[in-house]
């Protein structure tokens, strides 16, 4: 083995529908780096099997990102082992999270770790990157007590939503699938109202709900451009539409009759949209949003004890992700074990 490298069982993408675990090279941490020894990943059912597939629209942002053969994966937890220079000792021993792909040791400078520091599970902390962006996006649309929502899709952002409308105070809040199954991943709460859109009307069963006054927002993550146009009409007057999904083709709607004529706000809350700084006026930045994360589980204020479906060996994601092509609704929380 070259001096000062160690081997590392990774995930690649080697090809259209085609995963496999190969063992690469690690390079030992340089200057404001550390050396993480995974302990579990998540596999993200969305994103991850877009990449998996590379079935995206010519010249869109995703035929960009998409290339092979491409690590995989973004949601990954372990401890830090070893230090880079500049790098305080202090941290070695540490469990944090990270955006490394499923590999069993990683690389990551210093400033992108999200420190977990309250006695969680690991596999539940897997669960932050996609919770930043949920958190973002509900902080974005100005949530308040007693809100009316809808969330559309169940899977892991729909279900993510869910839980943190529920701990806002959130009185009703409607959660539209097509699959059933999925649905049965929801809390157990008076508050929370699933339609399973194959058997439902989702617009009808909202109005009824709320007395004909409909929804204050719509949160949007199920990535189906077809899908949106109906979301639209979940809103009252001045509400308000939370793009958390990012769909693979373009969407068809009447700007005027579904936006401008009832003054809805379209609201983008993706990463890029979080504080890249704490201040006063926004404290709100991609760590603290983590931080929120975790303490809410932490507080027992939001049940992860659903979320998860699969806890497997990181040897068995090729057959994960070959399931997952079949049919991804029968999956939630996929967590792949790298100790």
């Amino acid at each position: 083995m070259e001096e000062g490298k160690m081997k590392s069982n990774t995930v690649i993408f080697t090809e259209p529908y085609k995963a496999e675990i190969q063992e690469i090279d690690c390079p030992k941490p340089g200057k404001s780096e550390v050396l993480i020894r995974t302990e579990q990943t998540l596999i993200s059912t969305g994103t991850e099997l877009t990449f998996l597939t590379g079935e995206c629209p010519e010249k869109s942002k995703w035929s960009e990102y998409i290339h092979y053969p491409q690590k995989s994966g973004y949601s990954n937890v372990g401890i830090i082992e070893e230090v880079g220079e500049g790098v305080s000792k202090d941290l070695i021993g540490k469990r944090v999270a990270s955006f490394s792909g499923h590999s069993q040791y990683v690389i990551v400078n210093v400033n992108e770790l999200r420190m977990i520091n309250y006695e969680i599970k690991p596999e539940e902390a897997t669960f932050f990157a996609l919770a930043e962006t949920t958190i973002n996006g509900i902080r974005r649309t100005g949530i308040e007590l007693g809100n009316r929502v809808v969330v559309y899709g169940a899977g892991i952002v729909g279900q993510l939503a869910a839980r943190f409308l529920l701990a806002g105070g959130c009185t009703e809040i409607f959660v539209v699938n097509r699959s059933e199954a999925r649905l049965k991943h929801l809390p157990d709460q008076r508050a929370i109202i699933p339609i399973c859109s194959t058997k439902e009307d989702p617009i009808s069963i909202i109005k009824e709900y709320t007395y004909g006054d409909m929804a204050d927002i719509v949160i949007e993550t199920t990535g189906n451009a077809d899908a949106i146009p109906e979301e639209f009409l979940a809103l009252h007057q001045q509400g308000k539409l939370c793009m958390l999904s990012s769909p693979k083709k373009k969407t068809l709607i009447d700007f005027h009759d579904c936006c401008n004529a009832v003054s809805v706000n379209i609201i983008g809350a993706h990463t890029s949209s979080q504080a890249p700084v704490k201040t006063y006026d926004n404290p709100w930045t991609c760590e603290r949003n983590s931080e929120t994360f975790f303490k809410l589980i932490y507080n027992k204020q939001v049940d992860m004890s659903e979320m998860i479906t699969h806890r497997v060996s990181y040897k068995e994601a090729p057959q994960m992700y070959q399931m997952l092509l079949k049919d991804c609704t029968q999956a939630m929380g996929v967590v792949l074990d790298w100790r």
